[in-house]
């Protein structure tokens, strides 16, 4: 489910979320080839999922290697913190391309930027995948001078892989008599959805860390934390310092 498609005369970047239904209209109505999908260039074709999301979609018939569909969960959640960076006054913006320092390409579900240029990658994972693949994703966006936050399903994603943390670090509990389930590469937030084709008519609140340090917090909160800072690693577990007054 793109959000993202360009006026192929303009330039003119349309979001598919922040279009009204008079536009959206208008747009399905226009001839094949006046918008098209970001990095293809082919023509972009306005859609309307069951759920009324507004959504992009390539045209029949191109060739090439399409991106992986989205789900509708994690279309809508993207939407959400880019809104939620956008209402605390960030320069946010959806499905952003860029490349790192040895040529690897990555693509943001959410890019912000802050007011000194610095840039932080959202990603939402409501797929499992290897504790491997969290940290050579996170080090593509570092070699980019991108600091990058998870926003992660509590089920499945964050329980396999917060079991893979403890797995890891047996030597550590062993010691210490302390149980490690995060790891200080990973900035983690944790949502709970009931799957991947549904998602709440509110915002779902976003989880910080576990245990003692555990917190639950609006998504406003959440975002404006992380990109500020406030998430403090002290082995085994991340800490939400205190908003200075």
């Amino acid at each position: 489910m793109g959000q993202i498609a360009y006026h192929a005369t303009s330039g003119i970047m349309a979001e598919a979320f922040s279009i009204t239904d008079a536009e959206w209209n208008g747009m399905r109505a226009a001839p094949r080839g006046t918008w098209l999908m970001p990095r293809t260039d082919w023509p972009a074709v306005p859609k309307t999922s069951i759920r009324g999301l507004h959504f992009f979609a390539h045209h029949p018939g191109y060739s090439g290697i399409l991106p992986k569909p989205e789900s509708y969960a994690h279309t809508r959640l993207k939407i959400d913190i880019v809104k939620a960076a956008r209402n605390l006054g960030y320069r946010a913006e959806l499905e952003v391309a860029g490349c790192d320092s040895e040529g690897a390409e990555w693509i943001a579900d959410v890019l912000v930027t802050l007011g000194d240029g610095k840039r932080m990658a959202f990603e939402v994972q409501l797929s499992s995948q290897h504790l491997r693949d969290f940290r050579a994703r996170t080090e593509r966006y570092q070699r980019s001078d991108v600091r990058c936050c998870w926003v992660i399903s509590n089920k499945p994603v964050d329980t396999r892989l917060s079991k893979a943390i403890r797995y890891e670090n047996a030597d550590f509990y062993r010691a210490h008599g302390e149980i490690q389930s995060d790891v200080e590469e990973l900035i983690i937030l944790g949502v709970g959805l009931e799957g991947k084709d549904s998602y709440p008519d509110e915002r779902p609140q976003l989880r910080f860390s576990r245990g003692k340090q555990i917190r639950r917090m609006e998504m406003e909160e959440a975002v404006d934390g992380v990109l500020r800072g406030l998430p403090r690693w002290e082995r085994p577990n991340w800490h939400w310092n205190t908003p200075a007054r």
